[in-house]
């Protein structure tokens, strides 16, 4: 990467950095990366797909196939804790999770593309919204990104903490957990609490629903599988002797395939139905498919080490244990075919991991994870025409 290029993107990720935007309400972020691409010289320019979404094109030489880069580009709810110069200027928002990073290399990418333009195809740049929320890739889909911008594959790098820098990881097996919420609300007349025999007890009835999903894993999904239940909120009641009338759990659930992520769902249901019926209360269950796993095409994860192994040897490939964190990559990657690999953030004890308030980005990757993503797109396009 040239210096006055790499001078160009730092200055890009700083300032996306200092005026971060949570999901949703991207509209200045998405103003920025649209005039950063332009600036770049990107072919066509589309923007409010699937909400402040972006999708960018660069032409190769002849026609061709499509091959998709994407990168996300909204912010936490959290109020940041480091003092670098360019901290988060917007109370309550943070880029905690590197998606200033992330939107910056896509740029980056297109500096490389245009400057050394596929000999055919396409590349479409995607610039996604509200990943945090889940909702930001399959609004996209239903607004016709891949009808309006055909694509045989899908690519993307997430920023990774605890793997040095610049290093890549690129998984076969799904990587990253599908997520999925639940809300229980437990229903009785309510009464004194001295008098328990007149009212069924919701409080009762949420402890044991608790109780009971957490063993769902341990007894109904194979030791082979990885998956998780989590109750994250429980409410109810105000005062000592009253016996309310609703007790409300809430909760998620993480898994890697779609046999166990039924599995949670069917018996969480089922759980919550028998304990309804043992303490004599309603019981009104809402479950929320949220984010698929991550899980990337084989052929696809191949392409993307041997683009590693070509610009910077096998050694700069490594490996790191699957996360049950949540990416709606996943969404994409249920639509078409390509890999979503990681590249390391650094590897010192103090680090701080994604989603903390004094987390930071390393510029430093700025370089490799644009040449790598170009890379990616352009060997793709030379292989499967």
């Amino acid at each position: 990467m040239k210096e006055h290029e790499l001078a160009t993107l730092t200055t890009l990720r700083r300032e996306l950095h200092r005026h971060p935007e949570v999901s949703g309400q991207e509209r200045k972020t998405a103003r920025r990366m649209a005039t950063a691409l332009r600036e770049a010289g990107v072919d066509e320019l589309h923007e409010g797909i699937g909400g402040h979404g972006l999708v960018a094109v660069i032409h190769g030489e002849s026609p061709g196939i499509g091959v998709a880069l994407r990168a996300d580009m909204d912010a936490l709810p959290m109020t940041e804790d480091q003092g670098k110069p360019y901290r988060s200027a917007n109370d309550g928002a943070m880029h905690a999770c590197g998606h200033d990073g992330h939107a910056a290399m896509l740029v980056g990418a297109a500096m490389n593309l245009i400057r050394h333009r596929p000999e055919r195809g396409q590349v479409v740049l995607i610039v996604q919204p509200a990943e945090e929320l889940g909702t930001g890739a399959p609004d996209m889909l239903a607004d016709g990104l891949f009808d309006r911008f055909p694509v045989e594959a899908i690519f993307g790098l997430h920023n990774w903490p605890g793997v040095s820098a610049g290093h890549f990881v690129v998984h076969d097996l799904p990587h990253m957990a599908s997520s999925d919420e639940f809300e229980i609300e437990f229903h009785a007349k309510g009464g004194h609490g001295a008098m328990p025999h007149l009212s069924a007890d919701p409080i009762v009835a949420a402890g044991l629903f608790i109780t009971a999903v957490h063993q769902i894993v341990s007894r109904n999904v194979n030791p082979r599988d990885v998956a998780v239940i989590s109750a994250g909120s429980i409410h109810s009641g105000h005062a000592s002797n009253i016996i309310p009338a609703s007790a409300t759990v809430k909760g998620d659930t993480r898994s890697f395939t779609p046999e166990v992520r039924q599995t949670l769902e069917t018996r969480i249901r089922q759980v919550a139905e028998g304990i309804a019926l043992a303490t004599g209360c309603d019981a009104r269950l809402h479950y929320s498919p949220s984010t698929p796993a991550v899980a990337n095409d084989p052929d696809c994860a191949a392409l993307c080490r041997s683009v590693v192994e070509a610009q910077w040897g096998p050694e700069r490939l490594v490996d790191h244990p699957i996360s049950l964190a949540a990416e709606d990559m996943g969404v994409f990657l249920e639509a078409k075919p390509g890999a979503y690999c990681w590249i390391g953030n650094g590897d010192r004890p103090d680090s701080p991991d994604l989603h903390q308030p004094h987390y930071d980005f390393n510029d430093d990757l700025l370089s490799p994870g644009s040449t790598f993503l170009a890379g990616v797109a352009r060997e793709y396009l030379r292989t499967r025409q």
